[in-house]
């Protein structure tokens, strides 16, 4: 069996085919993590992006109420001037409701960025693993790429 861990006396090809089949695997475990949190770190820009143009834009409706308010007070129009007021908090409350929706969204960013880096240098020691034969390199990969699991679901969760 190829997993078969090779005892002291083993050969260095034994070692290596060995190490290079363990190395294989996490190499594939950790690329397809990896390619799964730069989906969901894709996604969570497009939050960001999504809620600061809609908070933007929102809060541009404000203002345009705020300035027609201020025409309607000027003209002694009350009736219409109230209508603004009353519509210009229903709108500031949509705004801050996006920005909290684009703050949260943020928040997760780093998340995301932190745990994208750990796999790929999960990966890359995984790859060292198998150029040095080296069984202390792979289990330090499995380690780093531990790391970024547990932050990609911090991420998930935050």
């Amino acid at each position: 069996m190829i997993f078969k861990k090779p005892g002291e006396n083993a050969t260095r090809s034994e070692k290596e085919a060995y190490v290079k089949s363990l190395a294989a695997i996490s190499i594939s475990v950790l690329a397809l993590m990896l390619a799964v949190t730069n989906y969901f770190s894709g996604r969570n820009s497009s939050a960001v992006l999504n809620g600061t143009i809609e908070s933007n834009n929102l809060w541009a409706w404000y203002q345009a109420k705020n300035v027609r308010a201020t025409i309607y007070e000027v003209a002694n129009n009350e009736q219409k001037a109230t209508k603004q007021r009353a519509d210009m908090e229903e709108i500031m409350d949509k705004a801050r409701a996006a920005e909290a929706k684009r703050d949260a969204a943020k928040a997760k960013s780093s998340w995301y960025s932190y745990s994208g880096m750990a796999l790929q240098l999960g990966i890359v020691l995984s790859s060292a693993a198998i150029l040095a034969v080296t069984l202390s390199l792979f289990y330090a990969s499995v380690g780093v790429g531990a790391v970024g699991v547990v932050l990609f679901f911090v991420a998930l969760g935050a």
